[in-house]
């Protein structure tokens, strides 16, 4: 059977990438505060939890990737929508019997740990995903760069303690920067260094649904190899980081 998949943020950047790349896959469902055309869709503000009430029942996963996504240290809109909107989407699913979440967690969450990261590989012509992602997971512990990044590390906190009190099994995707032309940031020098490509992302979250069929947490960085200017050329590797 076709499981079905709930996308929170579906008419974001990053859950538009993953309607294009699911939708023969799984049976869509959008829980969005506006409708997103062609698209089942759970018309809800996760700010207030009462608008989502009992409507996630009968969905099999959910990939949660609404967010405040700017690093504004703007309190007001990332701590309702970042901190509480995840508490009040866990427990709407905890309270129908949905299990299986992903997380769109963030690179920010480490963030203040990626100065060292530069640092050790400035000057390399090209460094792959997996040397990359073996250097930040040794710098796993928090240890956030804005205010967004502690809302996304409360997001991993509070996955967590759902996997441990009621027995959900999530798995954390800890992004580096996805953009809408999937190449680097222009205005940043480094930003071949800590990019994710569009498919390596959807490769990502692919595998992360799969992992939830089974019990646990867990977090993962994903990251792509360094963009080579004229090739196009990545091999989109990446580890996973368990805990």
């Amino acid at each position: 059977m076709t499981e079905k998949l709930c996308i929170t943020g579906m008419s974001g950047r990053l859950g538009s990438i993953l309607r294009r790349a699911l939708a023969g896959e799984f049976e869509l469902i959008a829980l969005n505060r506006s409708r997103v055309p062609g698209v089942r869709t759970i018309r809800a503000d996760l700010r207030k939890p009462g608008s989502i009430g009992f409507a996630l029942a009968g969905v099999d996963a959910i990939v949660h990737l609404a967010a405040y996504p700017f690093a504004d240290d703007n309190a007001e809109e990332i701590v309702p929508t970042n901190v509480s909107g995840t508490l009040h989407l866990l427990e709407a699913a905890r309270r129908v019997g949905v299990q299986r979440v992903v997380f769109g967690s963030s690179l920010s969450v480490i963030g203040a740990h990626l100065p060292a990261f530069l640092g050790a590989y400035r000057g390399r012509s090209f460094l792959s995903a997996a040397r990359k992602i073996a250097f930040l997971e040794k710098r796993e512990s928090p240890r956030p760069d804005s205010l967004y990044g502690v809302s996304k590390v409360f997001g991993e906190a509070l996955c967590r303690m759902y996997t441990d009190k009621h027995g959900f099994s999530c798995v954390c995707l800890r992004l580096a920067e996805v953009r809408p032309d999937d190449g680097p940031n222009p205005s940043d020098p480094h930003g071949a260094l800590k990019m994710c490509r569009h498919a390596d992302f959807v490769a990502g979250v692919r595998k992360a649904i799969a992992r939830t069929r089974r019990s646990g947490f867990e977090v993962w960085t994903m990251i792509s190899d360094d963009f080579r200017e004229g090739t196009g050329k990545r091999s989109g590797s990446r580890r996973r980081a368990t805990r």
